[in-house]
């Protein structure tokens, strides 16, 4: 034939019965001049009769059913000259190389798979996109649709250095262009933990304190934390650890004093970076001194000399946030420590630096609070993003709120070469951040979790393509080749990763395990254990001592989170027999401690509680006085709480009085002060303000954007309580967004149910019965107006039965679950549509005679809405449309309020005035429904 490539394909996804191993075979010519044109063409995939083919992937997924996949190969025709490979290998990878490395790609996982007798992966093409298993296929198969590829743009984006490609991987002194870029002062090079803390036992540390049971129990604590290291939500984080060893045992984290020791061992890692901070800028979230000093032994002639310059205060990144904002490329070259440092070198020493200190360690929950709205950081960091070549080595990405944060949010990265460690890789791998984004890499199980979620992120907004990542056994080496390094690659050092120093701190007292314990638990949710500890570390302090004080408050905010009437009851007694005997030191913190936790209690189990806990909480935040004046850092989390948690009972109850001056500016000053779980909170409540007013699809865009970062927020910080809350409210804008055009857009419906489900789980294991309720009847409303996405015919029964096996003392909570129940009856197909709307009409009817709204703005909407749908089933039986009702949909659509009108509850009441139902599916889909907005 005339062509001058062929194409062949070859099986390799079905499970082998023997040995045989599959030949290449051709495609027909037509076949391969289609393919072949798709591939000049530079297309992503071109489809046959049968079969799509991704031409950049070398893969061949049938239409019908996906998991029949077949590997492909393009090779060049003997009767083609040498000058024409040579042009064509110029614009893609070489493809003799390409087709040798599949044949010994596949034929090596074959026989690995034939001697297991399966098959796990195995590799498809030079670019290394990879065809997992029949479960992976499952799982990713949608990422894999021609929608989504349609849209990728499979090219690398090392603009300063264009010949990154497979080519150089296979023989990198061929090339001697490679690395121009990386020659300059322009690289910056981002470095997580290569040891230092990583090799610090941290889970050692917490068994320490939690390697305890109860006297009437033999269940140690730490056998329920333990699981927690490694699987979540709620994970534990160490600065979790930090932030509780901090306030109940050592104030100053004397803890961290381990590093300033020689015990953590200089490595190569170390001595590579020390090398690349003279000449480049290097950023690292580590701590610890040994970069520092392997600069100081390893690189200059004088040991007392850092051979760069070190920089970790806040006044060090102000002067850099100023020069970048002065437009003049500015010097940043040295070492940049983003998380501040244990210890300085100053007068030929080294001189501690405290966590609470300006410039000392940013390794508990209250400081990266603070850290996390530091522009200055964020700026400095998306500057060197954004303006030069970036590499990321070493990195967990696991700084959920604020470096990953940063990294993720970067608007226009210019490329970023992310280094993944991954042990028993004959070779590097190089893939792009599209690959990630949609699972179709190889060994992704292995990948760096925050990596996952940073490709993800950037290819919602379609920049995915300038990240690329290369796997390899050897970080440093990679490192030192790329950046041409001239040193010996050999490692010298000895290799500390297996050793896991303690921490210098003493053994634990009783009380100190006992109230750790209870700290670790309540973490985690576990809220019913935890007060079990609290309540025993109570027990064995002397009543009117400091211990006793913190025991027995900490038992009380772990009974208010159980949710049961009777135990939030006397929580608040027991808050306020606290007060009376606290001691001096702690007489003001336990005071407004007793007052905020009694204007919670109040809120749920006082008539009327919601507006009384208005007026106390602020009357507390006029006695903490204006945010400016002095006092602990306890005493203004407090009030931060304060002021939020009234934030959010003046939107129920928007008649109630103003905030006083006092209280707006501890409001106000949430967003930027607030500790991490009162910023999660506020973002909750900002985006649940901007979903009840929205008007059209993008502010609704908005709303659910603000309430995504919340949701990252309370999961990162194991918030399970407020997780599920935010996860209700994220579906309910999911399917609200479907609803607001016609025909729905069945794929939110399905991210809608999806959050309920995740809501249902975490509730059942970590929260209360208000939330298990919370969550089933947000599912539960999803699945009743659409039917399609129901995962199992029992799966709504189930709902609806747990709504009437189940009781609630919240009485929200309840109505809703019975307005659920009314809407039910449509579901019953034994009935005829008289039947049914009689029924309905009937239920509905109850709730409104049964139940008074308190001024409360969800329940004037609520129960207007069962109204509603009580005349709506009267106006079906007559076969006609809702009659037009002005004061009942006044009070739906403003609750009641000289505020602006519900736009969603607008539509959806038009609808129901103008639409006849044809069928039990329009009458659910036209019958208001008790969620928000």
């Amino acid at each position: 034939m005339s062509n001058k490539y062929q194409w062949f394909w070859k099986s390799f996804n079905s499970r082998s019965l023997s040995n045989v191993q599959n030949e290449w075979q051709k495609f027909s010519d037509i076949e391969m001049n289609i393919i072949e044109d798709a591939y000049q063409k530079n297309q992503d995939y071109i489809e046959l009769d049968n079969d799509i083919i991704y031409c950049k992937h070398f893969l061949q997924i049938n239409k019908v059913d996906p998991l029949k996949q077949k590997s492909i190969k393009r090779i060049v025709c003997e009767n083609i000259s040498r000058q024409d490979v040579q042009r064509k290998r110029r614009n893609s990878f070489r493809d003799e190389d390409r087709s040798e490395q599949q044949e010994r790609q596949i034929k090596k996982v074959r026989k690995e798979s034939i001697s297991r007798d399966s098959i796990d992966t195995i590799d498809i093409s030079a670019q290394q996109t990879i065809v997992s298993t029949e479960q992976k296929l499952k799982k990713n198969f949608k990422s894999l649709s021609e929608s989504n590829l349609i849209q990728q743009k499979h090219e690398f984006h090392f603009k300063s250095c264009p010949s990154l490609k497979f080519e150089w991987l296979i023989n990198m002194k061929k090339d001697e262009n490679i690395s121009n870029s990386f020659s300059s002062n322009q690289l910056t090079i981002l470095s997580g933990s290569a040891s230092g803390l990583a090799s610090i036992g941290l889970q050692n540390l917490v068994k320490r304190y939690t390697n305890i049971s109860l006297p009437d129990d033999n269940k140690l604590a730490w056998n329920i934390i333990e699981p927690h290291f490694s699987q979540g939500p709620p994970r534990i984080r160490l600065e979790t650890v930090f932030d509780i060893i901090q306030q109940y045992i050592d104030p100053n984290l004397s803890l961290l004093d381990v590093l300033m020791t020689d015990t953590p061992t200089i490595d190569r890692s170390h001595d590579i970076l020390a090398m690349l901070a003279h000449k480049y800028t290097v950023i690292t979230t580590n701590f610890d001194h040994l970069i520092e000093d392997a600069g100081r032994f390893h690189l200059g002639n004088d040991s007392n000399i850092i051979p760069f310059d070190v920089f970790c205060t806040e006044e060090h990144f102000k002067k850099a946030y100023d020069l970048i904002n002065t437009g003049v490329s500015p010097n940043l070259t040295g070492l940049w420590k983003i998380h501040g440092t244990v210890a300085i070198w100053k007068n030929q020493q080294r001189v501690l630096v405290r966590a609470d200190e300006d410039g000392g360690p940013i390794a508990t929950l209250k400081r990266l609070s603070l850290t996390r709205e530091s522009i200055e950081r964020r700026c400095f960091l998306h500057y060197l993003l954004e303006t030069r070549p970036f590499i990321i080595i070493n990195y967990s990405a696991t700084d959920d709120f604020d470096v990953t944060r940063w990294l993720k949010t970067i608007k226009t990265p210019l490329n970023v070469l992310w280094i993944q460690h991954i042990d028993n890789l004959l070779e590097p791998i190089i893939c792009n951040g599209i690959d990630i984004a949609n699972g179709i890499s190889n060994n992704i199980i292995s990948f760096d979790r925050g990596l996952i979620t940073m490709a993800c992120a950037w290819h919602e907004r379609g920049i995915a393509d300038r990240l690329t990542v290369v796997t390899t056994n050897d970080s440093i080496d990679f490192l030192i080749k790329i950046t041409q390094l001239n040193i010996d690659c050999k490692n010298d050092h000895i290799d500390q990763t297996d050793l896991n120093e303690e921490y210098l701190l003493s053994l634990p007292t009783q009380w100190q395990s006992y109230i750790v314990s209870g700290a670790m638990l309540s973490h985690l949710s576990y809220f019913s254990e935890a007060k079990r500890y609290f309540d025993y570390a109570t027990h064995i302090s002397i009543e009117g001592t400091r211990e006793y004080c913190i025991a027995r408050l900490a038992a009380v905010e772990a009974s208010i989170e159980i949710g049961d009437r009777i135990g939030r009851i006397q929580a608040m007694n027991d808050a306020r027999d606290t007060v009376e005997t606290a001691p001096l030191s702690l007489s003001s913190w336990s005071n407004r401690k007793s007052k905020f936790i009694c204007a919670k209690v109040k809120r749920f189990v006082e008539r009327d509680g919601q507006a009384i806990a208005i007026i106390e909480l602020q009357e507390l935040l006029n006695q903490c006085g204006k945010p400016e004046d002095n006092r602990s850092g306890q005493e203004r989390n407090i009030a931060l709480e304060a002021a939020i948690l009234l934030a959010q009972l003046r939107r129920y109850l928007p008649s109630s009085p103003e905030p006083s001056d006092i209280a707006k500016q501890w409001i106000e000053l949430i967003p930027k002060m607030g500790l991490l779980h009162t910023k999660g909170m506020n973002l909750h409540e900002l985006a649940l303000n901007k979903y009840q007013l929205v008007t059209n699809i993008e502010e609704l865009d908005d709303a659910i954007n603000i309430m995504k970062e919340a949701i990252e927020i309370r999961e990162e910080l194991g918030h399970m309580r407020g997780l599920v809350a935010s996860l209700n409210v994220l579906g309910s804008m999911q399917m609200r967004r479907s609803d607001w055009s016609l025909p729905f857009d069945i794929t939110y419906i399905k991210y809608a149910a999806e959050e309920f489900r995740r809501s249902i789980e975490y509730s059942d294991k970590h929260a209360s019965i208000f939330d298990q309720f919370q969550a089933r009847i947000h599912l539960t409303v999803c699945l009743l107006r659409y039917p399609s996405i129901i995962n199992t015919i029992e799966e709504l029964q189930e709902l609806l039965n747990y709504f009437q096996i189940h009781i609630t003392d919240d009485i929200r909570t309840q109505i809703e679950s019975e307005f659920c129940l009314a809407m039910s009856i449509f579901t019953n197909s034994i009935l005829s549509l008289e039947e049914m709307c009689n029924k309905s009409e009937e239920l509905f009817n109850t709730l409104t005679n049964k139940y008074t709204s308190n001024n409360d703005v969800r329940l004037i909407r609520i129960l207007a809405a069962a109204r509603f749908n009580a005349e709506l089933c009267q106006d079906w039986k007559k076969g006609q449309v809702h009659t037009p009702n002005p004061e009942l949909t006044q009070d739906i659509i403003t609750r009641k309020t000289n505020t602006k009108t519900n736009a969603y509850w607008y539509m959806r009441i038009l609808r129901a005035e103008t639409q006849i139902p044809l069928n039990i599916y329009d009458r659910l889909q036209l019958l208001l429904d008790p969620i928000s907005p």
